[in-house]
């Protein structure tokens, strides 16, 4: 019996279109996880070919690849620009500098800035009724003062970025701001749905301070739950007004959630001239599979993306993370950006672990896509 391969993951209406041209030219092929009933949703076909027909199989597919893209090709417009940029504060030192950096993004893109201060205060209904009632009120005094710090402090910061918007002459940048009382995570997941921002900038620290927690939990919550891109800041990166940003790395896995990332990266990137480095690190022997994949990445950009310039990379490396930090060390990488995917249980608890590493190994700022 010939050993049966996978060439493509698609919907299936393109899956008949493959199917039927392998038939023309002699190939069989199978569709495998058919949905009939909801024929369009995506990824839910997959295309298998007999291993001897692979090669004329993955011409054809590339053939049908660049058809599909020419009737797909977005016009420049159809990139969708980031006009609302939400940065959490809490007055820290790198929330600040998160501060700036979105400030100096903020003016090339021509974007608003929404402040976020999350602080905290005890819910006075949580005190049992047998309680005095002298505590009760001297409690409800200490929440009174703390929400009225806590708007002090948001609103002389937010004066301040103001004042150097004027200073510096910064145009088209508005800042505001929102003071809401909750645990960090739920006061940003509550006012993406409510503010709806093109992007989240958040700081970290820097490695020299309290390492175990470069990025914590409430970080990590937001990168899992989130669909807004989240861009992370470290303490020592600072948005040079000269340099600005000119090349980016887009880390991809080959997953499907590639191309709506992708469409989000350059909608962030168009107003900038900026070189993106398409990289895949794998970890084992060179593999044909991968080779084929960063091709038909390749083809994709040059169809659809043919104004922007990309260059795709395929390494192998046992160390991802090192490779990564190699190719932001010789190509002067100023962010990286990738996408976090939905994973089987046991690459679920591994991979918290991982995105800790590469937030604490990298000097760059981080750009994480939801998949």
């Amino acid at each position: 019996m010939e050993k049966l391969v996978t060439i493509t993951t698609s919907t299936y209406a393109r899956a008949e279109i493959l199917k039927s041209k392998l038939k023309a030219e002699g190939i069989e092929s199978i569709l495998a996880n058919v949905n009939q009933i909801q024929p369009g949703l995506p990824g839910g076909v997959k295309v298998k070919i007999n291993e001897k027909d692979l090669d004329k199989a993955i011409k054809i597919l590339r053939e049908i690849n660049k058809e599909y893209s020419k009737e797909k090709k977005p016009a420049d417009g159809d990139l969708k620009e980031i006009k609302r940029i939400l940065v959490p504060i809490d007055f820290s030192d790198h929330s600040k500098n998160a501060c700036q950096y979105a400030l100096k993004l903020a003016q090339v893109l021509r974007a608003e800035i929404e402040l976020l201060y999350a602080y905290y205060s005890p819910d006075i209904q949580t005190i049992p009724y047998d309680e005095p009632y002298a505590f009760q009120g001297t409690l409800a005094d200490h929440i009174q003062e703390l929400l009225e710090k806590a708007k002090k402090d948001i609103e002389e910061y937010a004066n301040e970025l103001r004042k150097q918007i004027k200073t510096e002459k910064i145009k088209g940048v508005m800042v505001d701001y929102s003071l809401i009382s909750g645990s960090v995570s739920d006061v940003i997941l509550e006012a993406c749905e409510t503010y709806l921002p093109g992007m989240i900038i958040i700081g970290m620290r820097g490695r020299n301070k309290r390492k175990k927690d470069f990025i914590g939990s409430s970080t990590m919550k937001i990168l899992e739950k989130t669909k807004v891109p989240v861009l992370a800041i470290p303490e020592n990166c600072k948005f040079d007004d000269q340099k600005n940003i000119h090349r980016i790395i887009y880390a991809t896995d080959f997953d499907e959630s590639d191309f709506v990332a992708i469409t989000k990266l350059m909608g962030l990137v168009a107003p900038f001239d900026m070189k993106i480095y398409c990289v895949h690190i794998g970890t084992g022997k060179e593999d044909t599979w991968e080779k084929l994949k960063m091709e038909g990445l390749k083809e994709y950009f040059k169809s659809v993306y043919p104004a922007f310039k990309v260059e795709c990379i395929l390494l192998e490396e046992e160390d991802v993370i090192q490779g990564l930090n190699d190719l932001v060390q010789q190509n002067q990488i100023d962010i990286i950006s990738l996408t976090t995917h939905k994973r089987n249980l046991i690459t679920k608890f591994l991979y918290p672990s991982m995105t800790r590493k590469l937030f604490f190994h990298t000097n760059v700022p981080l750009l994480v896509f939801h998949s």
